[in-house]
């Protein structure tokens, strides 16, 4: 059986993102989460549907060492807009990279039995995260 996803919160914008002043020389230097994350999915099929010439620069394991390899000018990456701060902004629209779309984040329900703790996160996330 297929579970489904409980949405947490309204839709976010995805944006890309770079360090302030980051110029491009060459393909895209792509910066990215493991290959199971949907933004980086996402990145690459919205860069390939355009052909825009690209290579894997960096993958982080978290979005925190993504915010890292972004603040220290490594490339480009595909994030949530809450996720741009100090050291990590939008690229500019002279960049000519395609639109993103917005998205809803959630958590996808329990695997059958989970501890205790887990749950109590579970339900905290989705009280405060659901509007």
């Amino acid at each position: 059986a297929q579970r489904q996803l409980q949405p947490m919160g309204s839709s976010e914008a995805l944006v890309w993102a770079s360090a302030p002043g980051w110029q491009q020389a060459g393909p895209l230097p792509l910066l990215v989460l493991p290959q199971s994350c949907a933004l980086h999915q996402l990145a690459i099929r919205e860069l390939e549907k355009r052909a825009i010439a690209y290579e894997i620069a960096h993958q982080a394991s978290g979005v925190a060492g993504l915010q890292s390899a972004i603040a220290a000018g490594l490339g480009v990456a595909c994030i949530n807009a809450s996720a741009l701060g100090e050291g990590v902004v939008q690229v500019p629209a002279g960049l000519n990279l395609p639109d993103l779309p917005r998205v809803w984040f959630g958590l996808l329900p329990a695997k059958g039995e989970e501890p205790e703790l887990l749950g109590q996160v579970r339900a905290l996330l989705l009280q405060q995260w659901s509007f």
